[in-house]
């Protein structure tokens, strides 16, 4: 009788310890915006305290942790994550260098829980501010929530004061107050920041001067980073990255003393080209990819049908976005002596006009 007592006992508790085993998981879902998905984040020991099951009176400690409702009425109706999923213009990096007067594209991705719809902000602004002074909102932005787990907003240009040579900004999403749901969960809620350095192009000095000078009329909002420890550029002389602009090896472009000082700035014309693809088609990832399967359409590789002017032959990194930046350059100096090699068509060349219009081929 008394062993029969104990086991009607040991089955009673086991039944009230029971749930943990059949309570959903409450993962955090990344976003699933190409390739930004990721798999669901690991359980954290919060979510371990959110699946602790409830004890009944007779078995609970006197010191006993907030039961789960209470600790979900304190998480926040909407939530973004941290620095990791933010972007630049679409691209994974939270630093970038712009010249004064360029835009970019703030996004940044917000946080779910599986099972739990968030409850989202009527608004989400956007905030700046300037060398770690006092954030204020941003007249004229504001973020815009998408289906697939990222906020998006276009950021204003930013233009540097006369006389001052650079400036960094910081940028953020700020949510409108949420008004409804729990009490102690409605809360206004902001991402982590991503920093911008904005150069003036018109205090530039030196090599950068002497590079900015060739554009300044074809890309005026472009800015030229000298890549001093050879790391930007991989190996070649100048690049258009996304992350720097325009980058320059002054190093690789000095070492070649024969060349003249005309075709050496053209390489610069070369970039800025480059410059002209990325932010005639909108300055963000999207637009980039789209005008890159456009390039491939209009830039092909033919040869000179004047029998008696060869054509240079197509390095082995010939593209067709090398070519169109080839073809832009020729228009703006008459013929540059640099060239991933290729005929320019009266085609390209129409198509490569557009470029320094600031319009789209």
């Amino acid at each position: 009788m008394h062993v029969r007592r104990l086991t009607t006992a040991l089955a009673a508790a086991a039944v009230a310890l029971s749930p943990i085993l059949a309570s959903p998981a409450s993962f955090a879902s990344a976003p699933s915006e190409g390739a930004d998905r990721v798999a669901d984040a690991s359980l954290t020991m919060r979510d371990a305290e959110l699946l602790r099951p409830v004890v009944p009176p007779t078995l609970r400690p006197s010191t006993s942790a907030p039961t789960v409702s209470a600790r979900a009425s304190r998480r926040p109706l909407f939530a973004f994550w941290g620095k990791k999923y933010n972007r630049i213009d679409g691209f994974g990096f939270q630093t970038a260098v712009r010249g004064s007067g360029t835009s970019i594209q703030l996004g940044v991705a917000w946080k779910t829980y599986r099972g739990v719809r968030p409850i989202l902000p009527k608004k989400v602004f956007v905030q700046a501010r300037v060398d770690g002074g006092s954030w204020a909102k941003v007249a004229g932005a504001r973020g815009k929530i998408g289906k697939r787990g990222f906020v998006l907003a276009q950021v204003p240009a930013y233009v540097v004061p006369a006389g001052v040579p650079a400036q960094t900004v910081d940028y953020r999403l700020k949510t409108k107050k949420i008004t409804s749901g729990p009490r102690k969960a409605r809360r206004s809620v902001t991402s982590k920041p991503v920093s911008v350095r904005f150069d003036n192009q018109t205090m530039y000095t030196g090599d950068q001067a002497r590079f900015y000078a060739p554009i300044a009329n074809l890309c005026p909002n472009a800015s030229v980073t000298l890549d001093t420890d050879h790391t930007i550029a991989e190996k070649r002389d100048a690049v258009f990255s996304f992350q720097y602009g325009i980058a320059i090896d002054v190093a690789e472009i000095n070492a070649i003393t024969w060349e003249s000082e005309a075709s050496k700035q053209a390489v610069a014309i070369h970039e800025c080209a480059h410059w002209r693809q990325f932010y005639n088609w909108g300055g963000t990832l999207k637009g980039f990819d789209a005008m890159e399967k456009r390039s491939a359409e209009v830039f092909v590789a033919d040869t000179n049908p004047d029998p008696n002017v060869p054509t240079p032959p197509n390095q082995p990194d010939w593209a067709p976005l090398e070519h169109a930046a080839d073809c832009a350059t020729f228009l703006a100096t008459s013929g540059a002596e640099r060239t991933y090699g290729g005929y320019c068509n009266p085609t390209e060349n129409a198509a490569a006009g557009l470029l320094w219009q600031g319009q789209q081929y």
